[in-house]
């Protein structure tokens, strides 16, 4: 039979393991909250983030004479063992827990406590030494806590998507770069516009990567705008007056960045706009993979009856029927990763709409999301560029065939020949359903070397 230890809150008398680090508040969290697969433990940056706010608030406490100190060191050491991801077993309560994050934070306050307890040696529950609420939460409020080391967390989470981001645009800058000479279609509403460089559209889906970088890297910054201090609804009533400054010295040293508090702590709590921001960040990134992905999807359908201008590497058979079909499945699943982001932004947007007077008791389901977005896109990034972009291929006598088959080459002869002429061309072409090249040659009126320099020349005058 398990020990148990008896712990007492306003609701009555419980048993909680008494190997367990956590206590009454977690276990009636963990009771109410068994929703989603997905616990706090799974996502370390944000255990991470909120014992990095606990150590501060034991040590500017401990500095203002609000805790002892043999108690605030220990909340501070044990909280250093949390950071390096010790006791991750114990954070148990669901991401999607209904309580505004109280839960949550009860579950790290109860912890820092009992870890605090053993290495002061006593055991865990003997709250009459050192308490989850007046020592490891004093001058806190789950509603400063929870939305500032939801910040840090996705702060520090999002700083791997921007080095994968990175390597995904060296991917296809190195693809361009090596196959700069490729001629190919360029087209317009799937339909023939003009010709350009494969490496051209590569060199352009690089860009479009390092600018979606760049601007979540912007907005990423506004996380270090923390409402810590304003403890429950921005008045910071629970904290001494000089709690907020020192905090955040603390905070500071432990973090490694210049995080700052709110301007107004009553909008910072009232207001969760960072994070659909950030969200938002995030879904317009997906997208633009999004359609890079079906891009590649088409380039690289068969040549016998598709376009046929790629040869994506071959990861696995396509058909269980089909004999010999291989399908584009990783550009497939940058896809399907990009619908998702999109749908998770759509409910942080509605999380954030939805708070309530001075808090938004939703960030939960804001974390949750958010979160996901973020696993998602790196796992889904890191396959994509190692197993697709980073092997991918022109076939160069398909691009060429399309090219010289493909009635947009007209346009560059008409100052040569005349517009009327080329049209008239055009249209014999068509009629004949022959290339327009094919025609101009067979009469003489250009020659396929010649047609390829003014190709090639007019392409490479753009930049």
């Amino acid at each position: 039979m398990t020990a148990t230890r008896t712990e007492t809150d306003s609701l009555g008398t419980r048993q909680v393991a008494s190997d367990a680090l956590y206590g009454i508040a977690t276990l009636r969290g963990l009771e109410n909250f068994d929703i989603s697969a997905v616990k706090l433990r799974h996502i370390p940056q944000l255990v991470k983030a909120l014992a990095q706010i606990k150590r501060a608030a034991a040590q500017a406490n401990r500095d203002l004479g609000v805790i002892p100190r043999p108690l605030a060191d220990a909340i501070a050491a044990a909280a250093i063992e949390v950071e390096r991801g010790e006791h991750a077993g114990h954070f148990v309560i669901d991401l999607l827990e209904g309580s505004g994050g109280t839960s949550i934070n009860m579950n790290m306050n109860e912890v820092l406590a009992n870890r605090a307890l053993q290495l002061m040696g006593e055991a865990p529950g003997t709250y009459s030494r050192l308490h989850p609420n007046d020592h490891v939460n004093a001058g806190q409020s789950t509603n400063d806590v929870v939305p500032s080391a939801l910040k840090l967390a996705i702060f520090d989470k999002s700083h791997d998507l921007l080095q994968v981001l990175g390597g995904l645009a060296d991917a296809f800058a190195e693809r361009a770069e090596t196959f700069p000479d490729v001629l190919r279609v360029g087209r317009t509403c799937l339909q023939a516009g003009q010709p350009m460089l494969l490496g051209q559209a590569f060199g352009g889906y690089a860009a479009g990567i390092r600018r979606q970088a760049d601007r979540l890297a912007e907005t990423r910054r506004q996380l270090l705008v923390l409402p810590l201090g304003g403890t429950a609804i921005g008045t910071g009533l629970g904290a001494v007056p000089a709690y907020r400054a020192r905090v955040y010295e603390r905070l500071r040293a432990i973090v490694g960045e210049e995080v700052q508090p709110a301007g107004n702590m009553f909008d910072a709590m009232q207001n969760a706009d960072v994070f659909s921001r950030i969200s938002a960040d995030l879904r317009v990134c997906a997208e633009v993979l999004g359609k890079i992905a079906s891009d590649l999807a088409i380039l690289a359908s068969d040549p016998e009856s598709g376009i046929g201008e790629l040869m994506l590497p071959p990861v696995q058979a396509g058909s269980s029927i089909m004999p010999g079909k291989v399908n584009p499945v990783l550009p497939m699943m940058m896809q399907q990763v990009a619908i998702a982001v999109i749908g998770n932004d759509m409910t942080v947007s509605l999380a954030c709409l939805q708070g309530q007077l001075e808090i938004n008791h939703f960030e939960p389901a804001i974390a949750s999301r958010i979160f996901d977005s973020l696993d998602l896109m790196l796992r889904a990034i890191r396959i994509f560029t190692e197993r697709c972009v980073a092997g991918i291929e022109p076939d160069r006598e398909q691009t060429s065939r399309n090219l010289m088959q493909s009635p947009a080459i007209a346009t560059f002869f008409a100052g040569k020949l005349g517009y009327a002429e080329v049209s008239r061309l055009v249209k014999e072409a068509q009629a004949q359903k022959r290339p327009f090249v094919e025609l101009a040659v067979e009469k003489n009126l250009l020659s396929r070397a010649e047609i390829l320099d003014t190709i090639r020349a007019s392409v490479e005058l753009e930049p």
